[in-house]
Formats: structure tokens, C-alpha cells, sequence
């Protein structure tokens, strides 16, 4: 309910009854003599106006995600807090392992002394099992698909070793004599198995459960007095799994890829026909509920807010494209961790003129979701690393540390999704869910009011200057030997105009003493044209993977989205 008051009448108007209608228009803002949009390497340039694009958003998120991830990172690996860390892990492990002799032992141990060695850690190993490392490495260098640090993991060369020790210890472990020995040195002690099951479940938790077995099984084996033996696949640290990676496999795990298969088009294709549903497991980890959170950019018609909504094809396609391009971003994230599977007479006639008002994209679902995911990612962190640890660390950026304490940042993440749907969901006529308030920001209104502020001055925001073109694999075609990239290639606008379809309902009254002959106001209804970022996305072959060095390199050189494209190699 919104009351004005215009001239010497108050305007009631009740956004019970509304419905919008969005949808982008046939023409567009660039040159007509262009075949493309120009591209934009940051969305600095591209704003106009208070209005939030959700793609605005996105990139607020996906700088913010990667600072996180690179602090837990380097947390996860050196300790902090309750975390004693990875590093003591392998080498607790590594020192039980560097003595060993045989050809059958060498393998187990040739891999995780491997994984030591890219990972700086230093440890000594026997002239038995030193070639069998070297080999191990050798092999592993010459893979760029497993080898090659990407993301964020290019900020430093502490994050560059992280990527690549993790990388090694997904290495599957094929000798059965190899792997029981693992088994046994973790279970010898006491500390170690603890080490070693707390690094386990960050990753799963952090990113999502894996994708084969890892040595717990083995050591619940052991404790009961069992042979450990693996059944099927085993690492000592697994990649993780994907929806995007369980459909590849599903479809094409033991076949042929087809011509023209395109992985992003067929996510959208079967999460709009019901054969894929995204709603997180019990398992599942941030990977998951950040994928759940682009669903309703799928199926807007499937949430609450869907009712209140009628959506233009035009516009629809445009969220499609915004999906493709915040799921890309996200799984660049995750990249280390997740599988890459292979508007008469008498007096003058006075109007009031009602249009809708819209602070951001109309896509509440999309930021109550987003949000929802940064408690779950809070509560994890508090449980690994503890609260005062965590108030401590810092979100990492490309030049170095951040100046907020990460548990602060998660809070103000938590709230300006929040605040984002709050915000959206009354625009819409529609209550906010009450329970939101049971996270850790100030509630409904606070959070509303966070929201406003930050929209306001998003200038002020370095994350929205950052560059994030790249590309991300997400499958090996290993009939083609090329690999499958999904490559951000910078961003783009256009308007997108929002009228009503349904109008709200709008009551007059006199708001004071009213002149002899005066008459009630006309009401009019118009449009409103907003302008739209959107990230601008493709889905392509190549026999390279480039960093995000690289890769913007590229765009830059090239320019135009089918330049970027035709001279990938």
C-alpha cells in the first residue's frame, strides 16, 4: 500500500491486484550498423540509473565468492582457528609413506608426495620411491586440464600451489595394495584421520559431495576390524560433483558426443520440462544452493512470485542468457573442487500518472536463494574454523587482503541479498517471507534499507570495476580431444520495459478542503523502460584453456563477441 498526496488529492494505491508485464523490445540501443552489441570488460560503465540489474548483483557476488573462497583456501591449507590445515595433513601422512619401498607401494605414496612437493611442502623421500614422484609430476604438468590454475588460484603464488596439490590428490588411485596402505597410515593416527576427515568434509561442504569414493569407508573398515578395500573409483581427495557435470555423464558417458551439443541448452531444456530439479540435497554443498538459486531465472512462472508476473518471450530469453552467464561465473569459483567429466468543457482536466516502480530486476526467488546460501556458507565456516578465527580472516581480492573480517562481509553479503528480495517481493505486491529474519542480518526493514543504500552508490563498490572475463571447462570430449568451455566474454545492455498488465488499485480522495466545480483526477497508466546489464556468454571447443590473463588478452584483441569466438583455438 502506497499513499500520495497530489495537488489537494490523496492517491491510495493498493498493489494487491497488480501484475507486471516485462519484456525487452524489438529494437535496440547500439548502432544498427553493428551486427553485435559492444561489450563491456566491467559493468562500471554500463550503469544508469538506481535500477538493479541482477546481473549487477551477480558480479557483486561472484568477486565477493571468489575473495571468500581464496581466504578459506589459504586458511584450509596453512590452519587458523580450529583448523590445523591440509598442510599438516600431507605431511603427517607423507612422512609415514616416504620410507616405504616396491613398485606396488609407490604408487599411493608417489602421488601424495607428489602433491607435497607442487604444494611447497618439503618432505623427504626415499631413492625407492623418488622416480616414481618424478613421474607422477611429469605426467601431471603435462595435463593442463588437471594442471592449469585458473580463477582466482592466478592471484598469487600461494593459491597456484593450493590448486595444483588439490589437483594431484584427485589423482584416481588404481593399486589396491597402494591405497590400503593409504588407509592404514591415516587410521595409525588418531590426529591424521581427524586431519584428514575435517579436509573432506570442507570440500564437500564448500563446494559439493564427490563424485567417487575417498579413504573413509576404508578407515570405518578398519575400525571394525575389515580388509579396507575400495569399491570402484578412489582418490585421496575427489573432485566434486555438478549438475552440470551428472548430465554429461548421463548422456554422453560412454558415447559419442553429438555435433552441435550444447551443455547450457540443455540444462535450461530439461529443468524447464521437470526431467532436472535443482532444490539442494541434504548433502549438498554451496556449489548446489548457488545453482538452485539461478533456477527461477528458468522457471519464473513456477515461483511465488510468478503470479504477479507476466513475463515477454524476449525477456525470458534474456534471462535464459543470464543464467548461462551467472552459472559460468560460479563454476570458475569452484573450479578447483568441481568435476570437469569428461505508459469536453468545464475545468481543466488534471492526471495523475501511475507507472511501476521496480528498485531491481522483479526476481525475489532468485536473491532469497542467494542469501539462504551465505548462511549456509557461514554456519560452515564457523564450524571449521571457529568464531574467532573467522572474525579474523579477511576476504581475499587480486591486490591483497580485504579491510571488513570475512564474518562481517558474510553478513553484509547475507543482508544485501536479502535486502534485494524484501525489496522486490513488495514491489510486487507480495509479503516477504517472516522466517527470513532467523539468519544473522538486522531483519526485513534493516535489511531493505541496506539494499537502497548500497543501490544508491554503486559507484562507491570496487567489485563492480573488476574485470572477471574467462573461461571455465566443464567436460573433456575425448573423441574430439578438445575440451568444452563455458567463456565470459564481458557485458552488455538494453532496456527492458515494465507496464502493467493488471494495474493496481488506485483510490482518490480530497485531501483537504475542496474548490467549488473541482473534479477527481484521471488516472493514467504508463510504461517505464529501465536499462538491463546482462552478461554476455558462449559455449565453445578449444585445444587451449586460457587464465583470466589470457583470456581478457584475447578479448581485448578481438574485440566482438564472434571475433572472440571464431579465433579461439
Amino acid at each position: 500500500m502506497k499513499d500520495l498526496v497530489v495537488r489537494e488529492h490523496r492517491v491510495r494505491i493498493d498493489l494487491g491486484p497488480q501484475v507486471l508485464r516485462v519484456e525487452c523490445p524489438e529494437d535496440v540501443t547500439w548502432d544498427p550498423a553493428q551486427a553485435e552489441p559492444p561489450l563491456s570488460k566491467t559493468i562500471g560503465p554500463l550503469r544508469s540509473g538506481r535500477f538493479v540489474s541482477a546481473s549487477v548483483l551477480a558480479q557483486k557476488a561472484k568477486l565477493f565468492d571468489d575473495g571468500l573462497f581464496a581466504a578459506v583456501e589459504l586458511a584450509a591449507q596453512g590452519g587458523q582457528g580450529k583448523c590445523a590445515g591440509k598442510a599438516r595433513l600431507l605431511e603427517k601422512v607423507a612422512l609415514r609413506l616416504s620410507g616405504m619401498e616396491g613398485a606396488r607401494v609407490g604408487e599411493a605414496a608417489a602421488v601424495l608426495l607428489a602433491a607435497c612437493e607442487l604444494g611447497g611442502l618439503r618432505v623427504a623421500q626415499s631413492a625407492g620411491i623418488a622416480g616414481a614422484v618424478r613421474q607422477s609430476l611429469t605426467e601431471f604438468l603435462a595435463d593442463e586440464m588437471r594442471s592449469k590454475p585458473l580463477g582466482f588460484y592466478t592471484w598469487s603464488p600461494g593459491l597456484e600451489a593450493i590448486f595444483r596439490q588439490d589437483r594431484m590428490l584427485q589423482t584416481e588411485l588404481k593399486d589396491p595394495v597402494g591405497v590400503e596402505i593409504l588407509a592404514r597410515a591415516i587410521h595409525g593416527t588418531p590426529e591424521v584421520r581427524t586431519l584428514y576427515e575435517q579436509s573432506l568434509g570442507l570440500a564437500e561442504r564448500l563446494t559439493n559431495p564427490f563424485v567417487w569414493q575417498d579413504l573413509r569407508p576404508l578407515l570405518k573398515a578398519l575400525d571394525g576390524g575389515e580388509e579396507p578395500k575400495a569399491a570402484g573409483k578412489v582418490s585421496f581427495l575427489p573432485p566434486s560433483e555438478s549438475p552440470e557435470g551428472a548430465l554429461v555423464k548421463r548422456l554422453f558417458g560412454n558415447s559419442p558426443i553429438p555435433p552441435g551439443f550444447n551443455l547450457a541448452d540443455e540444462l535450461v531444456k530439461r529443468i524447464v520440462s521437470g526431467d532436472l530439479w535443482l532444490t539442494p540435497k541434504a548433502d549438498s554443498g554451496w556449489y548446489d544452493h548457488v545453482v538452485w538459486s539461478l533456477e527461477p531465472l528458468v522457471v519464473p512462472f513456477r515461483m511465488p512470485e510468478g503470479a504477479r508476473l507476466d513475463l515477454g518471450e524476449r525477456y525470458k530469453a534474456q534471462l535464459v542468457d543470464l543464467f548461462k552467464g551467472i552459472l559460468a561465473l560460479a563454476r570458475e569459483t569452484h573450479v578447483k573442487q568441481v568435476e570437469s567429466p569428461q505508459a469536453g468543457c468545464g475545468p481543466p482536466e488534471r492526471r495523475i500518472t501511475i507507472s511501476p516502480e521496480l528498485s531491481a530486476e522483479p526476481l525475489p526467488s532468485h536473491y532469497l536463494r542467494r542469501a539462504i546460501g551465505y548462511r549456509l556458507v557461514r554456519d560452515l565456516l564457523e564450524s571449521t574454523f571457529g568464531e574467532v578465527a573467522l572474525a579474523e580472516m579477511r576476504r581475499m581480492t587480486p591486490d591483497g587482503p580485504g579491510k571488513i573480517p570475512l564474518a562481517r562481509e558474510l553478513t553484509l553479503m547475507e543482508a544485501l541479498f536479502n535486502g534485494a528480495y524484501v525489496t522486490t517481493m513488495r514491489e510486487l505486491g507480495l509479503e516477504p517471507d517472516p522466517k527470513l529474519a532467523a539468519g544473522r542480518t538486522g531483519g526485513a526493514d534493516a535489511d531493505a534499507s541496506r539494499f537502497a543504500g548500497w543501490a544508491a552508490d554503486q559507484t562507491e563498490d570496487p567489485d563492480l570495476f573488476r574485470d572477471s572475463r574467462m573461461m571455465v571447462p566443464v567436460f573433456r570430449d575425448v573423441e574430439r580431444g578438445l575440451t568444452k568451455v563455458w567463456a565470459f566474454l564481458g557485458w552488455s545492455s538494453r532496456p527492458v520495459d515494465v507496464s502493467f498488465k493488471v494495474p493496481p488499485k488506485v483510490t482518490v480522495t480530497p485531501a483537504g478542503l475542496r474548490m467549488p466545480g473541482a473534479v477527481a483526477p484521471v488516472i493514467e497508466f504508463e510504461k517505464v523502460r529501465y536499462s538491463l546489464i546482462y552478461p554476455v556468454t558462449v559455449e565453445a571447443y578449444v585445444s587451449k584453456l586460457m587464465n583470466r590473463a589470457e583470456f581478457a588478452a584475447h578479448c581485448d584483441l578481438y574485440g566482438t563477441r564472434k571475433a572472440i569466438v571464431d579465433n579461439l583455438k
